[in-house]
């Protein structure tokens, strides 16, 4: 073991734990979201609210009339808040693990099979659970074609610049090529 390895694994021991809790959802894959369950549910975009994020309160925030909640939660309560929504009577389409238990949940599983990667890196299984469908299970097709097609356009490599320089300009990428094929400048 180096002492960098060792310096390392002293400076990760300080590193907060990351969790699915910590899966915040890029903005693409929201908007493909939002879109299908404004849609599918004939929802409009401004009554949906995000109560969810670091250091929010679902339990404390206000609700207003006729509001829908479209929102990434922390996995690990989701029993708690899909509980407290029903029993406040709190509309909600919810992003939910897709690798547990979510029919387990006292409302209806949006099973999409989403493979979703989140702003910290994670790639996880997601579906959904909502309370505004009659049905206790469905799928979601349209909403995997949505998430997906979100995913690809994130993944779309950018076109970079193309710099052009004259032949008397050094560039580091120029003098590393140098280096490379053994030429001492």
């Amino acid at each position: 073991m180096s002492l960098h390895d060792d310096y390392a694994g002293f400076l990760a021991k300080f590193e907060p734990k990351r969790t699915t809790d910590d899966c915040y959802t890029p903005p693409h894959v929201y908007d493909a979201v939002l879109g299908w369950a404004c849609q599918e549910y004939g929802l409009s975009p401004s009554d949906a609210v995000r109560p969810f994020y670091p250091g929010g309160d679902f339990e404390a925030e206000d609700y207003p009339e006729g509001c829908v909640v479209v929102d990434n939660p922390p996995f690990s309560i989701l029993t708690r808040i899909v509980r407290h929504y029903n029993e406040r009577g709190v509309r909600y389409f919810l992003f939910a693990p897709g690798l547990t238990t979510i029919l387990s949940a006292e409302c209806c599983a949006v099973c999409a099979d989403c493979s979703i990667i989140y702003d910290n890196g994670a790639i996880v299984r997601t579906n959904f659970v909502t309370n505004l469908d009659r049905a206790r299970a469905r799928t979601a097709p349209g909403l995997y074609q949505a998430v997906k097609a979100a995913m690809e356009t994130a993944k779309a490599p950018t076109e970079l610049p193309k710099y052009v320089y004259p032949p008397e300009v050094a560039t580091a990428a120029m003098l590393n090529r140098y280096s490379h094929y053994g030429i001492d400048f």
